[in-house]
């Protein structure tokens, strides 16, 4: 396979992972080598690359400058796949606690043909309760020779007991840039000829997972050969071609819902796939996007809304149907609308009483549950889905945060306590960006950061109808006596 075939078989190679080869190779250059390391991150780049590096990198005799050689005994096996030393254990199927005594049975035995023993855990989430026991005491006490490599999709099914015993290296999605660099070179070594706009759709639609973009650059070139246009890249892919979608960015642009209307149900009615055409439209708004916030435009604001709800927009029931879509280009041009007068005289009395700049308002205030911004709408979902997978977890993003930025890749919540913030930036971040990628439908990264929380909004009148009704009728209301404790109470819990 490709993929196989243009492995790295050396840091250098890495691509997209900078933060991680730059700690590796200082602490094989210092000699400060863990006897536990944790890779956690997506499916694709390259965990399991980077502990076969590893692997050569501790074993090899003529290692230098940070890189193993490549050359040597050590390395030879290792890239051969021969190597008795290096042992890959896929937890997946090999999960029970049987398992992990046999390996901790066979631990102490001395290497027989590298100088140390490197155990490769793939999938390692998948290992059960009593199996995570027996190897949490294998780590606690591991004989000098040898190294652990934890490698998971799913940190957050980890014990925190685990965690605390490894070395942990976050492995992000790789950018759109770097996979279009390294699709290009591998296209070159081979003799494909692929256009630049080819390598880039291949590259969005391997979603930051390398291995998958040099796999479907295999099977393109396998399907048209070694010099496949634009066009039979978009059709191996199933992507939309489609002029419309720069008519509907510019229509949305222009406020034109008429028009927008109109082009979702022509783009329905031609059979054309509703999902991928709104995808292919929000990267076509983002481009504007880009150059209009370069230029500082006026249409900036315009856009941005455009590119939130149309990647709102939800065909799971009906894929074929126009009415996400047209729902989404109805709120993107609406909500655009400039305010009535009445509408700004009560924002600017508002911030003046409460001392609030307006676009900090916005972000601050707690507002009726009939009247929650889609940030708000967002944020309960995601709470609600990370609860579904990892209750303990969820728990710090209840009421604890708010969402400052959900546009393009990055999502930014504001965080009211530390504990809360470190928590989840530690600890939850990979089921929050699962679980957010899952909503917005795009690569998510999630960035955190320390605010302050707002006062709460004046309490409203208390009572139901009847109580207006009296109040209506000249009727005033008696608080309850500050001496009676089950009044006291009584007025705390309403």
């Amino acid at each position: 396979m490709l993929y196989g075939k243009w492995r790295p078989r050396g840091f250098e190679e890495v691509v997209g992972q900078d933060h991680v080869v730059a700690t590796l190779r200082n602490a094989l250059a210092t000699d400060k080598i863990a006897h536990a390391y944790l890779f956690s991150g997506p499916r694709g780049t390259g965990k399991t690359t980077t502990a076969r590096i590893l692997a050569k990198a501790v074993n090899c005799v003529e290692f230098t400058e940070g890189e193993p050689c490549n050359a040597c005994s050590s390395c030879e096996a290792i890239n051969r796949g021969a190597a008795l030393d290096l042992i890959e254990m896929d937890a997946a199927s090999n999960r029970g606690i049987d398992d992990v005594r046999e390996l901790r049975d066979k631990i102490a035995f001395a290497p027989s043909d590298l100088e140390r023993k490197v155990y490769l855990l793939d999938e390692v989430h998948m290992l059960t309760a009593g199996a995570f026991n027996a190897l949490l005491k294998t780590l606690e006490e591991p004989p000098p020779h040898a190294i652990f490599i934890l490698a998971t999709t799913e940190l957050h099914e980890i014990p925190a007991t685990i965690i605390s015993r490894c070395q942990r290296f976050d492995f992000r999605r790789v950018s759109i840039e770097a996979m279009v660099a390294r699709l290009g070179f591998i296209a070159e070594q081979e003799g494909y000829v692929v256009p630049e706009e080819g390598l880039l759709a291949i590259a969005r639609e391997a979603r930051g997972a390398l291995r998958d973009a040099i796999t479907l650059l295999e099977q393109i070139t396998s399907t048209y050969g070694t010099s496949p246009s634009t066009d039979n890249v978009l059709e191996s892919l199933g992507l939309v071609q489609d002029d419309r979608t720069e008519k509907l960015a510019g229509a949305l642009a222009g406020r034109d819902l008429g028009a927008a209307l109109g082009i979702a149900r022509d783009v329905a009615g031609d059979g054309i796939d509703m999902a991928r055409f709104t995808r292919e439209t929000i990267d076509t708004l983002r481009e504007r996007l880009f150059v209009a916030a370069r230029e500082r435009a006026p249409e900036v604001g315009v856009l941005t809304k455009a590119v939130e709800e149309l990647a709102g927009a939800d065909f799971r029931r009906d894929p074929g149907s126009a009415v996400p879509l047209e729902v989404a280009c109805a709120a993107a041009v609406l909500s655009q609308e400039p305010s009535s007068p009445s509408v700004v005289t009560a924002e600017k009395l508002q911030s003046s009483r409460t001392g609030q700049r307006p676009e900090r308002r916005a972000q601050a205030r707690r507002r009726d549950p009939d009247d929650e911004s889609r940030e708000e709408r967002f944020l309960r979902e995601l709470y609600e889905r990370c609860r579904m997978t990892q209750p303990a977890l969820a728990a710090w993003l209840n009421g604890s945060c708010e969402v400052l930025a959900m546009d393009g890749e990055e999502l930014k919540l504001g965080f009211y306590h530390p504990i809360h913030m470190q928590k989840i930036a530690n600890d939850g971040r990979t089921l929050v960006e699962q679980k957010a990628e899952e909503l917005l439908k795009r690569p998510i990264t999630l960035a955190v950061e320390r605010i302050e929380r707002s006062a709460p909004a004046s309490r409203p009148a208390r009572g139901g109808h009847l109580a207006a009704a009296a109040r209506e009728m000249g009727a005033k209301p008696v608080e309850p006596a500050a001496s009676s404790p089950r009044a006291r109470a009584s007025e705390e819990d309403s």
